[in-house]
């Protein structure tokens, strides 16, 4: 596990930084810098984009999880009650944001909320598709479900993932980039 996860870390890191084509780095260029991603709940993290990271300006000196997850989606389905696990650690550090790439409405993903006992922030596409866009665009992601985006304290990228995680494995990844 940990040399995929070093594998991985050192490929989140290329493709964050410097595995863009110039036509690619020119688009990414014209993306605005900051973000504000809402919630279903209406809370606002503020994000300011940078070069080589990315600052979650309410969750300053946390780990966060970014998850891209379809409501529709079986593995992402799967995932919920490990995501669920984790966020129950009630970890200090961790920051945890899963937008639904799939395009639920804020008042169909509040019910999907509900439904599946989801106990950490929901996003919507819609709200939030100039972020999302952006990540694309720096990941080289190309809309497989799940995806995941791993950040350290100081933002910057530290795992990119395609595919479905259990609890083990999202505390791994969450214990090896909080160091």
């Amino acid at each position: 596990m940990k040399k995929n996860l070093l594998i991985t870390t050192l490929l989140a890191t290329i493709l964050f930084t410097s595995n863009l084509s110039a036509k690619e780095e020119e688009k990414t260029s014209k993306f605005e810098t900051t973000f504000e991603l809402k919630s279903i709940s209406d809370n606002i993290t503020h994000v300011e984009a940078k070069k080589e990271n990315i600052i979650f300006k309410e969750h300053n000196n946390s780990v966060t999880f970014l998850l891209f997850f379809g409501h529709n989606c079986k593995p992402c389905l799967k995932e919920i009650p490990e995501v669920n696990k984790l966020v129950e650690k009630k970890y200090d550090d961790l920051n945890l944001l899963a937008i639904d790439i799939h395009g639920y409405n804020k008042e169909d993903l509040t019910d999907f909320k509900k439904e599946k006992e989801i106990n950490y922030p929901l996003l919507t596409r819609e709200e939030n598709k100039k972020f999302i866009n952006f990540i694309k665009a720096k990941t080289g992601w190309r809309g497989s479900l799940p995806f995941m985006v791993v950040f350290n304290k100081k933002g910057e990228p530290k795992l990119a993932h395609k595919g479905a995680l259990n609890f083990k494995k999202f505390e791994t990844i969450y214990k090896a980039v909080r160091k």
